[in-house]
């Protein structure tokens, strides 16, 4: 009689890589023990590039290369097993921060250049009458270097032929504001009001 053969129960056995597929690059993730929370390995997948790999973990590739003693970055094999442990992260986000500090630094000197122009106002430190400070409102705004394109300078808006008709020299609008009172105090004098047709109603 003859004996039954009972074929022996085949045990299942079971490797557990300890393996990180990128997203988008491979399957999924497969870790070393229930409890591991990082992957420390990475193999290498067929159209990987070291760059990818060293993104898709929030690390710097050069950092990755000289981890693995790679002389050459752009070749790597497939199934060939990076070591992912001790790699540090990029640091893209401080260059942010340095363009922030520059950005102000352009917005600080660009303040004091306004600041600068201030020294173009006009002067309104000479004693005057009330009633030629009322022509100089009128004719100038108030304006030593006030220059009205039609050929008439300063305060009083001489023209130069009779700026230099009582005295005045070069162009009126570069002279101090108290020798622009001056002159036109002087020439008040020989032509009264007429030389300002319509400011000179304060003088009378």
């Amino acid at each position: 009689m003859s004996k039954a053969r009972h074929a022996r129960p085949r045990r299942s056995t079971r490797r557990v890589a300890r393996t990180l597929t990128i997203a988008g690059l491979g399957a999924g993730i497969t870790a070393a023990g229930a409890g591991a929370a990082f992957a420390t390995d990475y193999t290498v997948k067929p159209g990987d590039t070291l760059s990818e790999i060293a993104q898709a973990n929030g690390a710097d590739w050069h950092e990755l290369a000289e981890l693995n003693n790679l002389k050459d970055p752009d070749l790597i094999l497939i199934g060939q097993t990076l070591s992912l442990d001790g790699v540090k992260k990029a640091t893209a986000p401080r260059k942010a921060t340095a363009k922030k500090v520059e950005t102000r630094k352009v917005r600080k000197t660009e303040r004091k250049v306004r600041t600068n122009r201030s020294d173009d106002r006009p002067a309104t430190s000479v004693n005057m009458s009330a009633a030629w400070r009322k022509v100089a409102q009128c004719e100038s705004g108030g304006n030593p270097r006030a220059v009205n394109p039609a050929g008439y300078y300063g305060l009083f808006q001489f023209d130069l032929q009779t700026w230099r008709s009582v005295g005045g020299s070069g162009n009126p609008a570069k002279a101090s504001a108290a020798e622009q009172l001056m002159r036109a105090k002087k020439l008040y004098s020989q032509r009264g009001a007429q030389p300002w047709p319509v400011c000179g109603r304060f003088l009378r």
